[in-house]
Order: C-alpha cells, then sequence, then structure tokens
C-alpha cells in the first residue's frame, strides 16, 4: 500500500463546476485509468480520495491536491500521471505526484493572484483605489459561518502579506490569506468592497496558488 499525492491544475471552464463534480470527474478517471487504486472497506465499497482543500466555483486552482492510495508499491508516478491525465477532462490536469508530508488539517493560508480589470475605469483608477483600501486600519465586512450564522469580520487583520502591481491595463493583487478549516477568508469579500468603492462593475479573475501552514510552511 503507497500513500500518494496528486497535485493538478483547475482551469479554463473546469473552473465553473462545482467541488462536487471535480470529485466525481476525478474519481471516474481513477475508475477508468485501470490503476491499482485501493478501495474503501464497507458495504458501499469505492475507490479513496480526499481532496485537501475545496476551491470557490470560478477560481482557476495552480495547486490543488488530493490523497490516494496505491495497493501496488512498483506503478511509477509518471504512468499515474499520465493515465489520470488521458482520463480527466480538458480543464483538470494532473503535474506531479508526491509522498504526504503533512495533513491536509495543518493548511492555514493560501496565495491568490486577482486580476481586476473594468469597462468604465481605467486600471489606474482601480489600483490606486485599491491601494487606499488596502492602507486602511481595518476593512470590515460581514462573513456568514459553516453554522448559516452571520459574523462580522476584519479582513484587514487577517491579510498574511500582499502585493499590487499594474499589467496588461489590468490591476493585480497578490494576496496571503487564511484559507482551512479554522479560518477561510474569500478574497471576493474584499473585491465586493472595492467594486463598491469604485461604484462600477469589476471583472475579477482569482487564481489560487500555494498553500501553507500556520508556520507560513509550504504544503507538502
Amino acid at each position: 500500500m503507497r500513500n500518494i499525492r496528486v497535485w493538478y491544475k483547475k482551469y479554463g471552464s473546469c473552473r465553473y463546476i462545482s467541488h462536487l463534480d471535480v470529485n466525481r470527474a476525478v474519481m471516474r478517471a481513477m475508475q477508468m485509468s485501470g490503476l491499482p487504486f485501493w478501495h474503501t472497506e464497507g458495504f458501499n465499497s469505492r475507490m479513496y480520495v480526499s481532496f485537501a482543500l475545496s476551491l470557490s466555483l470560478g477560481f482557476t486552482g495552480e495547486r490543488e491536491c488530493a490523497d490516494m492510495k496505491l495497493t501496488e508499491d512498483d506503478v511509477d508516478n509518471s504512468y499515474v500521471i499520465k493515465r489520470l491525465n488521458e482520463c480527466l477532462p480538458d480543464g483538470i490536469k494532473v503535474y506531479e505526484i508526491t509522498e504526504p508530508i503533512m495533513k491536509p488539517a495543518e493548511i492555514a493560508y493560501a496565495d491568490f493572484e486577482i486580476v481586476i480589470k473594468s469597462e468604465d475605469l481605467s486600471s489606474e483608477i482601480i489600483y490606486n483605489k485599491l491601494c487606499n483600501l488596502l492602507e486602511r486600519e481595518h476593512i470590515f465586512t460581514e462573513k456568514k459561518t459553516k453554522k448559516g450564522d452571520i459574523k462580522q469580520v476584519d479582513i484587514k487583520q487577517n491579510i498574511a502579506k500582499y502585493n499590487m502591481r499594474l499589467e496588461n491595463n489590468c490591476a493585480i493583487l497578490e494576496i496571503t490569506l487564511p484559507a482551512g478549516n479554522n479560518l477561510n477568508v474569500n478574497p471576493t469579500l474584499l473585491t465586493d468592497i472595492l467594486e463598491q468603492e469604485c461604484k462600477v462593475q469589476l471583472y475579477c479573475d482569482v487564481r489560487r496558488g500555494r498553500l501553507y501552514n500556520n508556520k507560513c510552511e509550504l504544503f507538502r
């Protein structure tokens, strides 16, 4: 028995399918691949797969991962990548397989790149308004909890780090926010406030990148 962590990208039209649909697509690919994946035991046996962290609908995922188990130790990782990619839909692509080092419960932060533009405002104006917003001492907004309650959170106090730039007539924000079981701050909470500040519709392309633990060590 060998535990593996499968790293993949979610992009293109697949960013508009739900986490549940991604789960189904991956399990279907596992079945079609003919690889010796381990099945859970019990009456309703199925191939084991566990995703580290769900990705919001519409987001691109540059470094997503799922844990699986192989019943045979001598299956080459490159062959597993090849077979899975042959069975996965366009927009989900496996690019690496590693041994799991950290547990998904250790995930505490995630990197995001947000490309922002508008048909009504120049990128310079959006950039300046974003600068003004992020320079505030507090950025309060309402967030729904897992229990369905509404609570007020201060986004500014939850920003680990950020960087901004102008590129290709877009304002680009690179930001690291809490992500995981303990606290999850969706970057759209910030872009929604920015849109209110700009008073026009903004088009935001969100890409999630690397994940980290609470010591800001790369999740592996």
